[in-house]
């Protein structure tokens, strides 16, 4: 199950542009200046996300932008991603201490090399590159990325997260969205029912004609997962990005109709819990949509989800490939139009 659980590690290569100039009159862009206050003895990934309306205002010192990186490792800033060519002199990074003391932190790997002669390994920063998002309830935003840390330090997973984690982080209210993307797409509400019982991996196929019919209550879409676990319907899927979307419901259902919620859902830190793999709570994950490729001519949007305790969701004997389910007659209902 691992494998729907990758923890993408982000480490962006920081990239000195290079503009050609097409005329004389052409003038090319210039940052401004850059220090970055780093909290003393962090280590690990530090992030950025710019244009934020409710994000932190504006610093500066002199002419150069302050960046002051909370204990948490990021930092929602109103500013701009500040792009452009700057010269490396311009940028300053430090460590600072809860007095306010400053020490320098360099960009020179060759540092972490020398100090190994002396048995003590020096904390470096890679990185700090721009990036955007994947859209994101229909939105998208810049953020720059960068690592501190000595070599071992900056790739220990321990120490590393990628941005859709940094914005959990920031997102514990609920409105990290609502202040940087205002009219992001919101998730459909939904209703999911699973045989009682029912335990592992299922799968939603989504806009197949030949499915079954989109079913509702009370104006919200019903999804009725089969005991096969693969539930082949007409209605279109509500893809979204966060993991536990609040208006989402799940229930097993017995063989009377009584439903039993389900109230729990696995999330990205379940792991660093102590109620890991000791959990008796029935817990759900789900993925976001993906375009699936059945055959050279046949691709289906399906959606992948797990349900049981927690240490099913991670049994290899409670998951199975949605293409182990392909047969003719699967074939025939999935790809007959295509």
């Amino acid at each position: 199950m691992k494998s729907f659980y990758n923890i993408h590690l982000l480490k962006i290569l920081f990239i000195s542009l290079i503009i050609a100039l097409l005329s004389a009159c052409t003038e090319v862009k210039k940052s401004e200046p850059a220090i970055y206050l780093i909290p003393e003895d962090y280590v690990g990934s530090l992030y950025i996300i710019f244009n934020a309306p409710n994000g932190e205002p504006p610093k500066y010192e002199g002419d150069s932008r302050i960046y002051k990186i909370p204990l948490s490792g990021v930092l929602v800033t109103q500013m701009d991603a500040n792009e452009g060519w700057i010269e490396n002199s311009q940028i300053q990074y430090f460590y600072v201490s809860d007095t306010g003391e400053r020490s320098p932190i360099s960009e020179d790997s060759s540092l972490k090399r020398d100090s190994t002669e002396s048995g003590e390994e020096i904390r470096t920063m890679y990185g700090g590159g721009l990036g955007h998002t994947v859209p994101a309830y229909g939105c998208d935003f810049i953020y720059q990325n960068f690592t501190v840390g000595t070599d071992s330090e900056q790739t220990d997973s321990k120490y590393l997260f990628d941005i859709r984690e940094a914005i959990k982080i920031e997102n514990i209210d609920g409105k990290f969205f609502d202040s940087i993307c205002p009219n992001r797409k919101r998730p459909s509400p939904a209703i999911y029912l699973i045989p009682e019982s029912y335990t592992g991996t299922f799968y939603i196929i989504y806009n197949v004609p030949k499915g079954s019919p989109s079913k509702y209550e009370n104006g919200v879409p019903i999804f009725e997962v089969p005991s096969s676990g693969v539930l082949i319907t007409q209605a279109k899927g509500s893809d979204v990005w966060e993991e536990n979307p609040p208006n989402w419901h799940f229930y097993y259902v017995n063989n009377k109709g009584d439903r039993t919620p389900i109230k729990k859902r696995w999330h990205d830190d379940i792991e660093n819990t102590p109620e890991f793999l000791s959990s008796t709570q029935l817990t759900t994950f789900h993925a976001s949509i993906e375009g699936i490729i059945l055959s050279k001519n046949c691709s289906v949007h399906a959606q992948l989800f797990a349900v049981g305790q927690i240490s099913d969701i991670f049994d290899s004997q409670f998951q199975f490939d949605l293409k182990e389910h392909i047969d003719t007659s699967f074939y025939e209902k999935v790809c007959a139009n295509h």
